[in-house]
């Protein structure tokens, strides 16, 4: 039995401590003096995907149901549980459910390490879900601190306006603001989300013996492969249960593979352009850290396929689609003419495009 509290404490320290993090920056690196807010954050003991963000009085709050941890940990779980099953089958081991195997492993200098099967099930799948939970924490990060939630305070005062994860349980509207709007504004928080997701994953590539376990038996350039595989299951589970592959023009997300490929595409702009230094170890590049990403998220729709029989594939299902260009063309005009209205609530810079 897995102990689901484990992970509770965790995804709240983890927002606790980005958040304190951010903190840090706009007040020492940006030297501003709106730092007087401070974060509440949330587990609501509901079994569904759900969540939500909001701010008041320099109070910022951020709502996640443990059904977010749940729900995760168990697809992971059952995914690395399946692909050990497997492997015990081409064994011709019976009783695989019960079964589980050891091995042993050297290292370059020759140390011998030993690794079992149901430990590295059970942490690769915490790892999952902990890429998972940072994303999703990071995502309602951005709301709050880019200014979205005191922009929409703005619209009607003295009201509190709640921005939530997915689109059933953010239906009311606000004078205004329109469903473009709410577009661009997740556009937004999805790129912020994806920003710190790598800058994170760059810090435990480069210090991999230091904060990376041991047992999970992976490499450090493996870290953006699973990070890949991770995120993308996230927008698979979403996409079959908000069944919105849709673009309606009153949608206030955006459907969920074309959030992916937007996060894909901004995480590739990232690397392709040197934005950030990279400390490639030996053997690693950029051409291997993209090839690694790229199985990582083409792995997660195969598996995804397998376990559901869909037949969900991001690329094909955007790169010819009018549909999906107008969309997001239409969202990524839109966020220059928000992000002046934004620019007097974000307390961090906000992106500016040099191509809209």
């Amino acid at each position: 039995m897995v102990n689901k509290e484990d992970f509770y404490i965790d995804i709240k320290n983890r927002a606790v401590d980005i958040y304190e993090q951010y903190q840090y920056i706009v007040k020492e690196a940006l030297e501003s003096d709106i730092t007087n807010h401070r974060l509440e954050f949330y587990l609501k003991d509901d079994s569904s995907l759900g969540g939500k963000a909001w701010s008041k009085d320099n109070l910022d709050n951020i709502q996640v149901n443990k059904g977010v941890i749940d729900n995760y940990f168990d697809y992971f779980y059952g995914f690395t549980k399946m692909q050990t099953d497997d492997f015990l089958e081409k064994l011709h081991i019976e009783d695989v459910e019960e079964a589980s195997y050891e091995f042993i492993k050297f290292d370059g200098n020759g140390n011998h390490n030993l690794f079992d099967s149901k430990v590295i099930d059970y942490k690769l799948a915490g790892l999952l879900t902990i890429f998972v939970s940072r994303f999703i924490i990071t995502h309602e990060l951005g709301h709050l601190l880019n200014g979205h939630c005191e922009y929409l305070n703005s619209k009607e005062q003295n009201d509190i306006h709640y921005i939530s994860m997915f689109e059933k349980d953010n239906s009311k509207n606000i004078k205004n603001v329109s469903s473009l709007d709410f577009r661009t504004l997740e556009m937004d928080a999805d790129a912020f989300a994806a920003t710190d997701n790598f800058r994170n994953l760059l810090l435990l590539y480069e210090k991999f013996e230091d904060k990376v376990d041991g047992d999970l038996n992976i490499k450090p350039i493996e870290l953006f492969y699973w990070w890949s595989f991770a995120i993308r299951s996230n927008f698979l589970i979403t996409q079959k249960i908000l069944n919105d592959e849709e673009y309606k023009p009153d949608k206030k997300h955006l459907p969920s593979v074309a959030r992916w490929v937007l996060i894909l595409g901004s995480i590739i702009s990232i690397i392709d352009g040197d934005l950030y230094k990279i400390n490639y170890r030996t053997g690693d590049n950029k051409e291997k850290l993209l090839e690694h990403i790229t199985k990582g998220f083409m792995f997660a729709e195969k598996q995804y396929n397998k376990r559901f029989y869909t037949s969900y594939n991001s690329l094909e299902e955007t790169i010819n689609s009018s549909d999906y260009i107008n969309y997001v063309t239409a969202t990524q005009k839109n966020w220059e003419n928000l992000r002046n209205e934004l620019s007097r609530f974000s307390r961090l810079p906000l992106y500016k495009s040099n191509n809209v």
